[in-house]
């Protein structure tokens, strides 16, 4: 299985990188909420909750409730569906990354 490590892919893997609650921690942004206004902008929410990608999302949930329940976690979605998740981080809209 090869898979293409991405800056992105990263980034949503480790939780260092261009996440308003990361750079928060370092006082470079004032406010870590996310661009969808519901919550602190962190890789969990951008998988689970963020409505900006609900539509990009839709098409690994699916795959995954194929095998098993939604939400999976994070450490199943990277080792286990790693393929789905890069296609998931792939699709995200820029705004969100």
């Amino acid at each position: 299985m090869k898979i293409s490590v991405t800056p992105n892919l990263t980034m949503m893997v480790t939780s260092h990188g261009n996440i308003k609650s990361y750079v928060y921690k370092y006082k470079i942004i004032y406010i870590p909420i996310c661009p969808c206004k519901i919550g602190e902008q962190t890789t969990n929410h951008i998988l689970y909750d963020c409505e900006l990608v609900n539509q990009e999302r839709d098409k690994p949930k699916a795959g995954i409730l194929r095998s098993e329940n939604w939400p999976v976690n994070k450490d199943n979605l990277i080792n286990k569906y790693i393929r789905i998740f890069n296609k998931f981080v792939d699709s995200m809209p820029l705004e969100i990354l």
